[in-house]
């Protein structure tokens, strides 16, 4: 069977690699591609694929925002988040909305074709380490246990901008949008997280990532 694909990235050279692997390895019938959330939104009006694979950051704004609308309009679609965003911290989140799997663009081409194959057999895809861990922990998908469940994906965006060294008008910056906002997202994680200071949040950090390994 000739799958149906559908790539949003906002990097080109990420679409087309990941093109040429899909022809090469799946023997795609169509593939379709989507730099932007607007054109991503457009694309889904007028087609949808098998399977969309779907980075978190593009440059009009977060897919993470529309992620739950787009797995509830298109139920048959299955997608698969692949992002240099942190697996530890969205992967929940994103099975939470609706996604079948999340994929670290640090991937090899190994795992890359395992995660589209398992996805495209009607499985969910987490790397090896997070998916012993969710089973360790019964697959919460709403991450109970999580602390960063709490946070809304805005602010999750402005909380690992800022671990990245990111100054507040340099957040708002990139987002489009006044500093006070987000100095407004960073006083609501900081009292969600229960920390005072950027110091405090990079010790939960990584104290909950030591806990997962």
């Amino acid at each position: 069977m000739a799958h149906k694909f559908l790539i949003a990235d906002d990097h080109m050279i990420v679409r087309r690699g990941l093109q040429n692997l899909l022809h090469e390895q799946f023997q795609a019938g169509a593939v379709d591609e989507a730099s932007t959330c607007k054109e991503l939104l457009t694309r889904l009006e007028q087609w949808e694929p098998d399977l969309l694979i779907l980075d978190l950051q593009m440059t009009d704004g977060s897919a993470l925002d529309h992620l739950e609308g787009i797995c509830a309009r298109h139920p048959n679609m299955r997608v698969l988040v692949y992002s240099m965003r942190s697996e530890k911290i969205y992967a929940q989140r994103v099975l939470g909305l609706g996604g079948v799997g999340f994929l670290s663009k640090e991937s090899g081409e190994e795992e890359v074709v395992r995660a589209i194959r398992r996805v495209l057999q009607g499985k969910e895809y987490l790397s090896p380490r997070t998916e012993m861990h969710f089973m360790s922990q019964g697959l919460d998908p709403a991450g109970l246990s999580d602390p960063f469940s709490a946070l809304s994906a805005r602010e999750i965006e402005v909380m690992e901008d800022m671990l990245q060294g990111l100054g507040v008008k340099e957040i708002a910056l990139r987002f489009g949008v006044q500093p006070t906002t987000v100095a407004t997202y960073k006083a609501r994680l900081f009292d969600k997280l229960g920390v005072s200071n950027l110091l405090d949040l990079q010790s939960l950090v990584s104290l909950h990532r030591q806990v997962k390994e």
